[in-house]
């Protein structure tokens, strides 16, 4: 009986000692079950700026605002903090107790301006260790935007005067062991046992903690050493610190879910304290002062009272790793609000936890042609557009294998394919390998940067070639494609059909009529009923058919991105599919490759009958046979275009408002003090201008001008105005008497009854006079956003009559004057030379000394009277003497553009006629051209959807007046020419109208 009475009193004296540390670190505890894997896990304790555990449904940090407090609970979306976050009622004092959650957003409370401070990090553990300090420097907020770490909130400790301590004790001195894990980022820590979290007796000794040293990395700090890691680094981390007892810094690190080698900074382990009065410190190590202050991001930071199992830590930081270091991108929009129609917008990606990002946006989910930067801009929005971006690990179209490259297709670079018409351009130069043409039914398509779409009817593309494979003893040809099915001539009736099918991604054919190669997705050699599986082969026919074949069933490669490898070495085969070989033929004993070629052929044969339809993007062929780290550095720089790993931010969808009507309404004959001015009424407000300056008194709807010029009214309504076009009032004047005046100039040139008249005039008589035609100034420019260069001989301003400089009028700093060369006539005042303009020919031009750079929009006006058909240059420009063009020209009086080289083929069709005046208009984005033809027979244009890179990183260049460079004398424009204007923007169709009806006068029109 005395012994069970002792036994007795020992157990209760553990239960006893059990409840005491329970009872110590708190009685609620919560299970983590916000981390996957952790639902049965709890802390002692957990600081976070995510919700950890369901059962917490308190603030996640109190945050200092000016002289204010504020409990700060998770999003109710996103479970952490965001400027979404619910916060409580204003808090007087830093330490007061936890305020309930209002119904009012954080952002309420955050301008541009504002910083904000972290005074308490509540501990989600259940236990109620929460971390605090008055006077705390720990950021969460600076200028008014969340601080983060790879794109999560993070709070940012600067040293000393950042550290969180407890109030609160702990005693771990019972346990076995212990595991402290955080998230965080070193940046610019100098001591060498600074703290991130741990438990400590103030002041004195270490406990279970995670620290870093300046020189030695991630560590556990003991009294005297550090157990150190050697991850010396400024990138963000994932620690865990698993500790063997409670008596030594002795421990397990983990960084980034590696165990690193543990070596202690001297011989032997140190000493640990765990005492019932320890107190949790974060941002610094013992409760200490400067010499043990972190300087870097604490996100999270958790002790749990055991030593966790792989089971458990390996779950912890695989979620860790999914929240605060997965890519992630998110958007921006400079519109807030709702905006004007034809307001430039600019949306700006920020891509978190990419090495080399690859940006596409998306409009309306289809991809925008050429929007491949961080940044996308664009002043056509319409209401309800919804705009976003993908963003997928690069490089995009990196560094590829060129040793060797004969043939380089690639449907995403203009160069190659400008996205219309029937030539895919080889990229590779001065070859055998000709470009191809685009058979019917092949249709370009902006996906993945830009491929070419062939249908299984007749669709391929060929080009011919006089050598083929000539003097090549090896071959390598590479193609990325998107299978949609095959095409052929199986005849299930007649099962010998089968060895005929063929499907060929590319082919090669010699004049004998054997094939010199096959790369095929095919059935060959299946029965009938197998006919329905893929499998990969490469060909080749020397007197004998030569082949080797993957036997296993690709089927699933259908409707999905593949690069697809036939590689011949001059003995064997080999098959590559996404970088990897799929195997190697025996030895074909092929000695050379069959000559001479009749062509080459993609997604068919020869006869079109076998093929593989579906979107080719990129082929290249190769003069050699590639090696294996060759063929996957290859799909390395081009997998993140075609394999869709990408992450995509939440779309902003824009608010546009349509512009206010603006339209001029003229009654009476464009006299002065004759005539009025009026736009429809009922908007918020009008301005009435007459030579580009407000008319102060001008407010209204209506205007009776009483002097001559140029006069248009902008429109308000709302927030939105719209500006009209430009009418001209003139001067039309009459003695007292009522008699018409004698003629002087053309200005005073009028009709019987007053009107301004270019032709003809009265005299004091009435008798009707032919005057002289002089010069007429052209009116006003109405559009003058984006314009570069304005080059104009009839305004004195721009060329006086003399010299061989014609000034730049444009307002740029510094002016972009072009140099006249050649001595061009100048024309003024007679009928003959026109109206201020110069006769251009063979090394008579102009170009100007300023040079340029474009982005992906251009417009280049020039009013022309052609004094024969040529093919010459009107505006040009070339990043170097002969490539680059970027151009307005004239191809035997076809009104023609080019861009980069790329779209010199182009015609619109609209024919410039000569001896008469026309103003002729190229207009480019970054996804069409628009050309415009401008005279007496009215305004007439031609639209293509054509794309236009951008040409922002080619070198600054200057614009060629009359000619262009590459031959100067031979592309040279003849006859004359009144106006050049350049615009680094795409003006719109009312532009140019605008234009036409300001200077059409100054041309007789």
């Amino acid at each position: 009986m005395k012994i069970e009475f002792i036994k007795m009193k020992l157990k209760c004296a553990l239960l006893l000692l059990v409840t005491l540390f329970y009872t110590s670190i708190g009685n609620a505890q919560n299970y983590l079950d916000k981390i996957t894997g952790l639902n049965s896990t709890t802390a002692s304790v957990a600081y976070s700026l995510r919700q950890l555990s369901t059962s917490y449904t308190g603030p996640l940090v109190r945050i200092k605002v000016g002289a204010s407090f504020y409990d700060v609970y998770p999003d109710v979306s996103t479970t952490k903090f965001s400027l979404s976050s619910k916060i409580s009622s204003v808090i007087s004092t830093y330490n007061a107790a936890v305020s309930t959650a209002s119904g009012i957003a954080l952002s309420t409370i955050i301008s541009g301006s504002t910083d904000a401070t972290v005074v308490i990090w509540y501990d989600q553990s259940g236990n109620g260790v929460d971390v605090l300090s008055n006077s705390s420097t720990a950021k969460i907020i600076t200028a008014g935007s969340i601080n983060t770490l790879s794109g999560q909130p993070t709070v940012y400790f600067s040293g000393n005067t950042s550290k969180l301590g407890s109030s609160s004790t702990v005693d771990y001195s019972a346990l076995s062991g212990a595991t402290v894990n955080a998230v965080a980022q070193n940046t610019a820590t100098t001591s060498g046992y600074a703290g991130i979290i741990g438990a400590a007796t103030a002041g004195t000794y270490p406990g279970y903690n995670i620290s870093y040293a300046s020189s030695l990395g991630y560590q556990s700090d003991g009294d005297g050493c550090g157990y150190r890691t050697s991850v010396n680094s400024t990138d963000p981390k994932i620690v865990t610190n698993i500790f063997i007892n409670n008596t030594t810094n002795l421990s397990k690190i983990y960084v980034n879910n590696e165990l690193k080698t543990n070596v202690a900074v001297t011989s032997g382990t140190c000493a640990l304290s765990h005492t019932s009065g320890s107190k949790i410190f974060i941002g610094v190590s013992r409760g200490l002062g400067s010499n043990s202050t972190f300087v870097g991001n604490i996100s999270e930071a958790i002790i749990f009272p055991s030593q966790l199992s792989d089971a458990i830590r390996n779950p912890l930081e695989t979620n860790q790793t999914a929240f605060y270091f997965a890519p992630s991108v998110t958007i921006t929009s400079s519109a807030s609000g709702a905006i004007c129609a034809g307001t430039s917008v600019t949306f700006t990606a920020t891509a978190q936890n990419f090495t080399n990002p690859y940006y596409q946006w998306y409009k309306n989910n289809i991809a925008i042609n050429g929007a491949t930067s961080s940044t996308y801009s664009s002043t056509s929005l319409t209401n309800g557009d919804q705009v976003n971006v993908k963003v997928n690990e690069g490089p995009f179209g990196g560094s590829v294998t060129t040793n060797g490259l004969i043939l380089n297709l690639d449907a995403a670079n203009p160069l190659s394919y400008p996205g219309s018409g029937t030539t895919w351009n080889n990229l590779v130069t001065g070859n055998e390998v000709t470009n191809f043409t685009i058979q019917s039914a092949g249709t370009y398509s902006p996906d993945n940067g830009g491929v070419i779409r062939f249908g299984n009817t007749n669709s391929g593309a060929g080009a011919s070639s006089s050598s083929g494979f000539s003097n090549l003893s090896a071959y390598t040809v590479e193609v990325w494609v998107k299978p949609a099915g095959t095409m052929g001539d199986y005849n299930p009736a007649d099962p010998s059909y089968g060895n005929n099918y063929t499907p060929c991604f590319f082919a090669e054919r010699s004049s004998a009529g054997r094939v010199n190669m096959v790369l095929a997705y095919n059935a060959r050699g299946l029965t009938p009923t197998a006919m329905n599986s893929y499998r990969y082969e490469a060909a080749m026919n020397y007197g004998g058919w030569k082949k080797y074949q993957i036997p296993t069933d690709y089927s699933s490669d259908l409707n999905n991105w593949i690069q697809i490898i036939s590689s011949y070495n001059g003995s064997t085969l080999t098959i590559y599919r996404n970088g990897v070989s799929l195997g190697t033929s025996p030895a074909l004993g092929v000695p050379s490759l069959r000559t001479p070629s009749t062509g080459y052929w993609i997604a068919h044969r020869w006869d079109m009958n076998d093929g593989v339809y579906g979107d080719y993007s990129k082929v290249m062929m190769y003069d050699r046979a590639l090696s294996a780290a060759e063929v996957s550095a290859n799909y390395g720089a081009f997998s993140a275009r075609f394999v869709d790993n990408s992450v995509s931010s939440s779309a902003i969808t824009i608010n546009v408002t349509p512009l206010p009507s603006a339209s001029v309404i003229v009654d009476g004959d464009g006299c002065i003090n004759k005539t009025s001015l009026s736009t429809p009424s009922g908007q918020t407000a009008y301005a009435w201008y007459k030579d580009n300056v407000a008319i102060g008194s001008a407010t209204s709807n209506t205007y009776i001008p009483t002097a001559a010029g140029a006069y248009h009214v902008q429109v308000t309504s709302g927030s939105c105005s719209n500006t009209s076009t430009v009418t001209t009032i003139y001067t039309c004047v009459k003695t007292s008497e009522g008699r018409m005046l004698n003629i002087t100039a053309s200005t005073t040139m009028v009709t019987t009854s007053g009107e301004l008249n270019s032709k003809y005039g009265v005299d004091e008589r009435g008798l009707m006079l032919t005057k002289p035609y002089a010069n007429i100034p052209t009116g006003t420019n109405p559009v003058t956003t984006g314009l570069i260069l304005y080059l104009d001989a009839t305004r004195s301003a721009s060329y006086g009559g003399s010299g061989n400089i014609w000034t730049d009028i444009s307002g740029q700093s510094p002016a972009g004057s072009a140099t006249l060369v050649g001595n061009p006539t100048f024309g003024s005042g007679n009928t003959a030379n026109g109206s201020g303009s110069f006769t251009f020919g063979s090394n008579i031009n102009a170009a100007t000394s300023k040079t340029y750079t474009i982005d992906n929009e251009i417009t280049y006006i020039a009013w022309v009277n052609p004094s024969q058909s040529f093919d010459g240059g009107v505006i040009v420009r070339r990043t170097d003497t002969y490539g680059g063009a970027t151009s307005l020209y004239l191809a035997n009086s076809n009104l023609s553009y080019d861009w980069d080289n790329a779209n010199w083929s182009w015609r619109s069709n609209l024919i410039v006629p000569n001896n008469q005046w026309s103003m002729i208009v190229i207009s480019v984005n970054a996804g069409s051209v628009t050309a415009y033809l401008c005279n007496a027979s009215g305004i007439n244009s031609v639209s293509s959807g054509r794309g236009h890179g951008s040409l922002s990183s080619k070198p600054a260049t200057n614009f060629h007046i009359g000619y262009d460079p590459y031959d100067t004398a031979g592309r040279a424009f003849k006859g004359k020419m009144g106006t050049a204007m350049v615009y680094s923007v795409a003006l719109s169709t009312s532009d140019i109208t605008s234009i036409f009806t300001a200077q059409k006068a100054s041309f007789g029109l």
